[in-house]
């Protein structure tokens, strides 16, 4: 009985969490990140370089490398879009569960739940 107990706090708590986390109520007082894109050509153009310098690359192992880094990049993105979506998917699936649990919440317990999806944020 306590096992299933446990089981169904910690699931419930995962739930919750994952719903509050992925809720779009945004801190309007944070300056929006830069796009994820940018970011990561920045770091990703940093780290090749860095490694090409330590690596003493010549000009002609360079271009090689960013040959390959490009090619491996074309084949992975489709693998990303399909993340993508997978993720759209399971923050949906995660909503539509928060929202049966609400259901079956007494008036006060909507207001407790609120309170704690409030301490989350």
């Amino acid at each position: 009985m306590k096992k299933y107990l446990l089981t169904t706090i910690c699931a419930f708590a995962l739930a919750l969490s994952s719903n509050v986390f992925a809720s779009n109520n945004v801190d309007e007082t944070m300056p929006p990140p830069p796009p994820a894109e940018q970011t990561v050509k920045h770091h990703r153009g940093d780290m090749q370089k860095e490694l090409a310098d330590k690596l003493n690359l010549t000009a002609e192992q360079r271009e090689q490398a960013k040959k390959i880094h490009e090619e491996g990049r074309a084949k992975m993105k489709p693998l990303m879009e399909e993340a993508k979506e997978l993720h759209k998917k399971m923050d949906n699936l995660r909503q539509e569960n928060m929202a049966e649990f609400e259901k079956i919440l007494t008036n006060e317990q909507k207001t407790e739940m609120e309170k704690i999806k409030a301490d989350f944020r």
